[in-house]
This record gives structure tokens, C-alpha cells and sequence, in this order.
């Protein structure tokens, strides 16, 4: 098919091809790679404001965009800034948000708090898909943005709801590569941080080959929209569960422990999506959304406990800017024209490759602790 004919744009109706489309999405994907930048933010404004303007500038450029197109056509232009300025918002608020709840719960209810965040953040999709493809139907594009904007609103009163907190990191301002280096630098710092970067930036680039393989295989190979569906039906339906399992399991085994078993489930998983028949695929994408769904929580949780309060903004955003990455890296190699089995099993021989590293790390952080409680007894002894 000629490229010309993905890039169409018509004035009349807005987007009539996949080249529109996919700029859009870009668009709203590229603020992830400003997550240090974000971080710093986070780091240095007090999190109940940063919140509340965060959803109430998301909610009315949302308005803005909704009474644009009841009363017009969106230009491609409009829809690029709305995608970039939301993806920014929303990054902007995940990061804050993440680097706040160990201020607001106990340290024995965290991995609980974050699963029921975890959970909000899955289960949401699978309702808000399904209803905004209703009031599209029912109310068009525009109607369904400005139904919207009262449910974003409701992030702000809840945001201005929330304990009256200081900024982490008092004085000073943001400098990008500035708070770039101090966010790696407290990873590099840590072995547990750095194995989990490691199988999150492998993940991420994984989930981009599946999921734009995904949709190919389910239409050579199967009934395709119809089985796509079950795929994605499975997948989220395992994260779920997988999130859900976390606080019972934390209950008898340690955050580490579960850290090195989702990693192993999520290689069973991808072992699926070697194979060709599409029950094989389902298969995979149920042991697959498991082994996700327990590493959301738990590896969260767990570089939530390792990083100190001051920078903790700073390593999220440091994450979130790798994973994209990752998620663009394997974009690329989605698009190589290589056999989707051949690819599927060079990239489970990579999680399983990282799989074992898991307590080499583990080991290694012990040291580490222990070399530090040395120097600070002789420390101590020498002042005493």
C-alpha cells in the first residue's frame, strides 16, 4: 500500500487513515521520555497542587477540544497538541502520584495501597473503552470529550482532597540533565533497582512486539477481530488477577520472592507466543497478564521502598523515560520483517536470560547493606 495514502488528511471528516492516527498516539507517547524532567517536578512542588492542576488543565483542554469539534472540524494540528499536552498531564500525574502514596500509607499496607491503585489503573480501560465507544456512537467525538470533562474535574476535587503535604525536595530548580543524573544515579547505586530496570526495559520492549504482532497473527492464522478480542480479553483479565494475587501472597512470602516468580511466569507466558495456533497465543496472554500483573505491584512497591524520599520522583521519571525506550525500540523491531515465531523466541531467550539475575542481585544488595552498616559502626565507634 502507498505510504501517501496512510498520511490522507480531509478537512471534512479529520482522520481518514492510519498515518493520522499513529501521529496522534506518537504524540501523546513522547512526554514519557520527559519523565526525569517530570520527576524533578514532582520532587520539588507539593503533590496536592501538582495534582489538581495537573487534572484541571487536562480537564479543560479536554473542554476546549470537545466545544472545538461540536462546533467545527479539528484540525490534525489541534488534535496533536490535545494528544501531546494530556500524555505530558498524565505522565506529569503518575509520577507524583507514585512518588506520594509511601507518604500517605504505612509501610505494611503499601503493597495493598498499590494494588488497589494498580487495580483502578487496569480495570478502568476495560470500562471506559466499552462506554466511550457507546457515547461515540450515541453523542459523536465531541459529545463524548465533553462528557468526559466532569469525571476529569472529579481528579481535581479529589486531588484537593488529599493531606496538605510539602514538596520532597525543598529550594532549588528543575535542570533536566541535572535531575536525569541524580535519578540513574540512585538506581545505578542500588542492584535490586537496577535488575528491575533491566526486566522492566526488556518487558516494555516485548509488550511493543506482541502487541502489534498480536493482531497480524490473530488475522492470518485466525478469525481475526473476533480473536483479537479473546487475546486481549485474556491478557487484561490476567493482570488483574495477577495484581489482585499480590497482597495475599505478600502475606506469606517477601516482595523479592515474588519479584523472582513473576519474572518466570512472564518467560512461561511469552513461551506461548512462539507457537502458531492462536490457542496457544491465549494461552500465553493469560500467564503472561499474571506474571505482568505481579510485577506492577510488587517491583513498584519494592523500588518505592528502595529509593529516598528527596529523589524518588527523579528514579520514576527515570523509569518511565527508559521504558519508553524500550516501548519505541520494540516498535522497531516489530516492523522488521522477521517471522513473528523467531522473533517471539529471541525475545523470551532474553527475559529468560535476566530471570536468574534476580538473585544475584539480591545477593549483592545484602552486601552492600552489610558493607554499609560496617562503615557506619566504625564510624561511630571512631567518633565515640
Amino acid at each position: 500500500m502507498s505510504p501517501c495514502r496512510f498520511w490522507h488528511w480531509r478537512r471534512e471528516g479529520g482522520l481518514t487513515g492510519a498515518g493520522p492516527v499513529g501521529l496522534v498516539v506518537l504524540a501523546g507517547s513522547l512526554p514519557r521520555f520527559l519523565g526525569p524532567l517530570l520527576g524533578g517536578l514532582a520532587d520539588r512542588m507539593a503533590p496536592r497542587g501538582l495534582l489538581a492542576l495537573s487534572a484541571g488543565v487536562r480537564g479543560l483542554a479536554v473542554l476546549g477540544a470537545g466545544l472545538w469539534g461540536l462546533f467545527g472540524s479539528l484540525p490534525l494540528g489541534a488534535l496533536l497538541a490535545l494528544a501531546f499536552v494530556n500524555g505530558l498531564l498524565s505522565t506529569l500525574a503518575y509520577t507524583a502520584g507514585s512518588a506520594l502514596v509511601p507518604r500517605l500509607v504505612a509501610p505494611d499496607a503499601l503493597a495493598r495501597a498499590n494494588s488497589l491503585g494498580s487495580g483502578a489503573l487496569m480495570g478502568a480501560p476495560l470500562i471506559g473503552y466499552g462506554l466511550g465507544g457507546w457515547l461515540i456512537h450515541a453523542l459523536g467525538a465531541a459529545g463524548a470529550l465533553l462528557v468526559g470533562v466532569p469525571l476529569i474535574l472529579a481528579l481535581c476535587a479529589a486531588a484537593l482532597a488529599l493531606p496538605r503535604l510539602g514538596a520532597a525536595q525543598s529550594g532549588g530548580r528543575s535542570q533536566p540533565l541535572v535531575d536525569l543524573r541524580a535519578g540513574l544515579d540512585a538506581i545505578r547505586s542500588s542492584p535490586l533497582l537496577l535488575a528491575m530496570l533491566s526486566t522492566s526495559f526488556a518487558l516494555n520492549l516485548a509488550m511493543n512486539v506482541m502487541n502489534t504482532r498480536a493482531p497480524v497473527q490473530m488475522a492470518v492464522h485466525g478469525r481475526g477481530a473476533a480473536d483479537y478480542a479473546i487475546f486481549e480479553m485474556l491478557i487484561s483479565g490476567g493482570v488483574l488477577l495477577g495484581i489482585a494475587l499480590v497482597t495475599p501472597l505478600a502475606a506469606r512470602w517477601s516482595l523479592d520472592a515474588l519479584i523472582g516468580a513473576g519474572r518466570w511466569v512472564l518467560v512461561a507466558g511469552t513461551l506461548g507466543f512462539v507457537l502458531i495456533p492462536i490457542a496457544a497465543w491465549w494461552a500465553g496472554a493469560a500467564v503472561f497478564g499474571i506474571g505482568l500483573g505481579l510485577l506492577e505491584v510488587a517491583a513498584t512497591t519494592r523500588s518505592q521502598q528502595l529509593t529516598g524520599l528527596e529523589v524518588r520522583g527523579r528514579v520514576i521519571g527515570a523509569l518511565l523515560a527508559l521504558n519508553a525506550v524500550g516501548l519505541s525500540l520494540g516498535a522497531g523491531l516489530a516492523a522488521l520483517p522477521l517471522p513473528t515465531p523467531g522473533l517471539m523466541l529471541g525475545l523470551t531467550a532474553l527475559l529468560l536470560c535476566l530471570a536468574p539475575l534476580w538473585p544475584v542481585a539480591l545477593r549483592l544488595q545484602r552486601l552492600s547493606a552489610s558493607s554499609s552498616a560496617s562503615a557506619n559502626a566504625s564510624s561511630s565507634s571512631s567518633q565515640g
